[in-house]
């Protein structure tokens, strides 16, 4: 495995020169980071957007015994159940993680409007899970939205360089950092130019 810390040198030095276009949604215990994303990816699909990643449900309705993973490039549901010994909450496998990390990485890299980054976390620090699809959007200027838990936003702010933009834990704060990404003059496809009128 790679050095911790050269990834996050690689990754602070590719970020660097990013405009706004890759987005923190900080969330506390209170928060549910899931909806919101699962919300704005909904909004982007219907709005003809090609949107990749996932997003992680916590049924709190289910018990902690349970947890729901969608892939936004099929919107295929998978469903994970606490194994009897395991941690109180459903914390997925490492290795899984990965193989989801590569293959956003793929799609990105195939062309994507928005990624959507269920968490950051202790994987993408130490260079797994989701990095390589961080890279490939701040490569690709590729419009990407993580959420990141409160308790870890020092920890992203030394993994990103401090070049990314901070969001409230809302939908409407999600969509209202969108608009301002389309007009920045990002290569999205579909683009609509009567939104920046709207906003100016």
């Amino acid at each position: 495995m790679p050095d911790a810390d050269m990834n996050l040198t690689t990754i602070r030095g590719t970020i660097a020169d990013a405009e706004g276009d890759i987005a923190a949604l900080v969330y506390a215990s209170k928060d549910r980071p899931d909806l919101v994303l699962h919300a704005f990816a909904r909004h982007l699909a219907d709005t003809g957007r090609r949107v990749c990643g996932l997003v992680q449900f916590r049924d709190r309705s289910r018990g902690k015994s349970r947890c729901r993973v969608m892939s936004l490039d099929d919107w295929q549901v998978t469903e994970f159940v606490r194994k009897p010994g395991e941690a109180a909450e459903c914390r997925l496998d490492a290795k899984w993680l990965d193989q989801m990390g590569r293959q956003v990485e793929a799609s990105v890299r195939r062309g994507a409007d928005v990624v959507i980054v269920n968490r950051f976390g202790p994987l993408e620090a130490a260079g797994r899970g989701f990095r390589g699809a961080i890279l490939a959007a701040s490569e690709t200027v590729t419009p990407l939205v993580i959420a990141v838990p409160e308790f870890e936003f020092e920890r992203w702010t030394r993994f990103s360089g401090g070049m990314t933009v901070r969001l409230d834990c809302t939908l409407a704060s999600v969509l209202d950092w969108w608009r301002r990404v389309e007009c920045s003059g990002l290569p999205i496809a579909a683009f609509d130019s009567t939104v920046c009128e709207r906003i100016k």
